[in-house]
């Protein structure tokens, strides 16, 4: 849809009135004076960079003021960012962008991502300002212009009326939501926009990656995948399957060979309808072939494609992003609030996918350990500490199950069910009772989310009759954290939003299956107690930092790996950050669940790698 750039009237916006151009600093300084309140503000810049670029034009949207302002002329940028700190708050789209062009010129102003907003009530996900202005304002953003050269001495008439435009929808879409958000959605949206100065700093410093470690483990990789198609192909052809990488090749191969009971409950694409060939799936409909070649051909398959995986996401892709860089930093993108949940995903690569330092393959005894490729340098530790066992905590805690609660924090969950599943007691130095306490993981994480006695047949691969047996143990102990999943899901069917504990709500409309509802809650509230931990962290080091009680220059937060932080700091500084951390994790949950017992909450330390850590 075409602007009406006279009125501003269309697409519903009803705006009659035009925006100023601004080239001289009392026309800014004027503008300026009238965005003491919420103000939307965006930049147009000749990188995506502080490092590689400049700030070109910058433009303001409230009710009193919309402008552009052209930040090239004499005096012009420095004058911008000496008021701006005092304006505002600033109302921005991806408030990471904004921060750090405010961050290169020493500014620190309050920034409010309108994103957040909109995710604070609806629920998470990655999405942009056009699809925003769609969805909300019915809106068809013209963006020709995006991607044009915002370095030119003279910008056309079409650039800046985007620029304008920009400024104009994002203070739309900022009314729109406030009309629609309470002061309880208010904070959960501040939660988000609170972790902004962290993100930006594990994004911009990167995780070390040794090279020469990771290329032996690469061609540990090749070796394995070479030995799993051996296997395979005893069971099945080229002719059958030619490339056993591809899932359509696969999907049509099982198709065609297991019966309807089977492909019945095997999961399917959502576009294609074809059969869902992961490494998850293949392994668990072996469990319908338990001690036949199929078990054996469908587990050496799943191994296959999760090492091939693995070599293609983290093998070449790990090294060549490493040598981007002349320091051999792989930098990721920590995307804040992205999943449904407002737990965070990661890209570029997806460090959330590197597995912990342990046997990956059930059916290999090597280890493949990705996590020892990431490294220290020289004279420095990593620091790590992870919340155990967080899910279950959180969901005791929630649903106030004091059975489930005692045996999270001060029994052994996993030990319980494995007892009950073995009919005996097992101790988890033998080996054999180790791995029976590792196999009894999945049956708490899939009741708690929603699985059913046939469900867990599958996962298990046992009978029927026994799942039947574990559901109602499980169901039975902890009746009071089963009862919550029902609860919660009659509050979404009844409202359509599941309250979360920041605040905020996700919307689940038509779609309040028991799966959502029982997971829903339980991921927000650990993503609420990360939150709380990284923002905590970032303000306690920025103060350890300041005050020269550790090196600014190498201590630094690297990443949030699902419910881990990660430090990296100078060996002597190493245990007042580790000691520093700890506290912030700790007060961070505790934020949530100030009468909670902290008992065994932490797990982690420092080391040279990843992997080793004490």
């Amino acid at each position: 849809m075409i602007i009406d750039r006279t009125t501003k009237a269309a697409a519903g916006l009803k705006i009659a009135r035009k925006y100023d151009m601004i080239r001289t600093i009392p026309a800014m300084l004027k503008a300026l004076s009238l965005c003491s309140g919420p103000t939307a503000l965006d930049f147009e810049t000749t990188a995506l960079s502080p490092t590689a670029g400049r700030e070109r034009l910058v433009q303001l949207c409230n009710d009193r003021v919309w402008c552009v302002i052209d930040l090239d002329g004499k005096g012009m940028r420095d004058a911008f960012f000496d008021e701006a700190e005092e304006g505002g708050p600033w109302i921005v789209f991806h408030a990471g962008f904004e921060y750090r062009w405010f961050k290169s010129q020493d500014t620190d102003p309050m920034l409010v991502d309108v994103g957040n907003l909109r995710r604070a009530r609806m629920g998470g996900g990655r999405f942009k300002l056009m699809q925003m202005a769609a969805w909300d304002l019915g809106y068809d953003m013209p963006k020709e212009e995006q991607a044009s050269n915002w370095g030119e001495p003279l910008l056309s008439g079409s650039q800046i009326d985007y620029a304008a435009d920009d400024a104009l929808i994002t203070h739309e879409l900022y009314k729109h939501w406030c009309e629609k958000t309470t002061a309880r959605h208010d904070e959960a949206a501040e939660l988000l926009d609170a972790m902004v100065p962290a993100v930006v700093e594990m994004e911009d410093t990167g995780m070390l990656l040794d090279t020469r470690v990771h290329k032996r483990l690469v061609r540990k990789w090749v070796r394995e995948i070479a030995v799993l198609e051996a296997k395979i192909r005893t069971h099945i052809s080229p002719d059958q399957v030619a490339n056993l990488r591809s899932n359509p090749q696969c999907s049509d191969f099982f198709g065609q060979i297991f019966p309807d009971n089977v492909l019945r409950h095997w999961p399917k694409t959502e576009k294609s309808g074809q059969l869902q060939i992961t490494g998850d799936a293949l392994r668990l409909f072996a469990g319908f072939y338990r001690g036949t070649p199929i078990e054996e051909a469908l587990d050496s398959l799943s191994d296959y494609r999760t090492i091939s995986q693995y070599l293609s996401f983290f093998g070449d892709t790990l090294l060549n992003k490493a040598a981007q860089d002349d320091d051999k930093r792989v930098r990721a993108r920590f995307n804040i609030g992205a999943a449904k949940t407002l737990r965070f995903s990661c890209s570029g690569p997806n460090l959330q996918q590197i597995p912990r330092s342990r046997q990956l393959l059930q059916s290999h005894v090597e280890a493949t350990e990705v996590r020892r490729s990431f490294t220290a340098p020289e004279g420095s530790a990593l620091v790590s500490f992870d919340y155990s066992a967080i899910e279950l905590r959180v969901l005791a805690l929630l649903s106030g199950d004091e059975t489930l609660l005692h045996d999270v924090v001060f029994g052994d969950l996993h030990g319980t069910v494995a007892e009950f599943i073995q009919g005996r007691a097992i101790d988890k130095k033998i080996p054999e009772d180790k791995e029976h306490r590792a196999n009894a993981k999945p049956v708490s994480f899939g009741i708690i989310y929603g699985a059913s006695p046939s469900g867990l047949s599958l996962t298990m691969r046992c009978a029927l009759s026994k799942a039947e047996e574990i559901h109602s143990f499980w169901s039975e102990r902890y009746a009071v954290a089963f009862d919550y999943r029902y609860k919660m899901e009659a509050e979404a069917k009844q409202t359509g939003f599941l309250p979360m504990i920041d605040g905020g709500t996700i919307y689940l409309g038509q779609r309040a299956d028991l799966p959502k509802c029982a997971n829903y809650p339980v991921q927000r509230a650990a993503l609420s107690v990360m939150a709380r931990a990284i923002i905590r962290h970032k303000n306690t080091l920025d103060r350890l930092r300041k005050q020269g009680k550790v090196d600014p220059d190498l201590t630094k937060m690297l990443a949030s790996v699902h419910d881990a932080l990660i430090d990296e700091a100078k060996l002597e500084d190493a245990p007042l950050v580790r000691s520093a951390m700890k506290k912030d994790m700790e007060l961070g949950f505790l934020d949530y669940f100030p009468d909670a017992s902290i008992h065994g909450l932490l797990e982690g330390g420092q080391g040279p790698n990843w992997a080793e850590l004490d």
